[in-house]
């Protein structure tokens, strides 16, 4: 049996303005079973994260997206306070990111 070797996209630049800032991908530490929620603004995002969080927290009512879902690339809140954010939580977590795949850390 031969093994595949999975090629996946690499960082070739980052992006800074007014509401992304993606050298936090360059901190931030995956764990298995993280879930990026990765779309194109306007496009269903929140939608999408309140779907992801029904699945992971069994149907809870009041998730709040913005603490278990967070815009990991937003400019606020600063960088070493949303990634430790992110990485107290001991729950499968999950982030969202509006930037193009090649902004992004693997």
């Amino acid at each position: 049996m031969s093994s595949t070797k999975t090629n996946w996209p690499q960082k070739t630049r980052d992006i800074h303005n007014h509401h992304f800032d993606s050298t936090v991908w360059d901190d931030f530490r995956f764990r298995d079973g993280d879930i990026v929620v990765a779309t194109y603004a306007k496009a269903g995002t929140t939608w999408t994260q309140q779907i992801v969080a029904q699945l992971l927290f069994n149907g809870a009512e009041g998730i709040d997206l913005s603490v278990l879902c967070p815009w990991i690339d937003l400019r606020v809140p600063p960088k070493e306070e949303k990634l430790a954010m992110i990485e107290a939580q001991a729950n499968r977590r999950s982030v969202k990111t509006h930037l193009p795949v090649d902004a992004l850390v693997y």
